[in-house]
């Protein structure tokens, strides 16, 4: 815990000399990393049997990827 502690002061510390551009950049990284922690591993679906003898619009995938992707444009200040 003291470690943790005296780490996070020097991490701190270091905070305190950056610009607010860099102060963005790491903050969009921190959120990276909770994401990443939250997300854990890619689980693999095999969906062969549920859409076995069934026709698929892949347009109608390319725009749920899309919608389901705006989050991250928007949230990166591009959108």
């Amino acid at each position: 815990m003291k470690n943790t502690a005296t780490r996070k002061q020097k991490i701190y510390n270091k905070l305190l000399e950056l610009t607010e551009q860099d102060l963005t950049i790491i903050d969009a990284f921190i959120d990276f990393m909770r994401h990443k922690k939250q997300v854990g591993e890619k689980k693999i679906i095999k969906l062969e049997g549920v859409i076995k003898g069934h026709d698929i619009d892949f347009s109608d995938l390319k725009k749920f990827k899309e919608d389901a992707w705006q989050h991250v444009i928007e949230e990166s200040g591009n959108g």
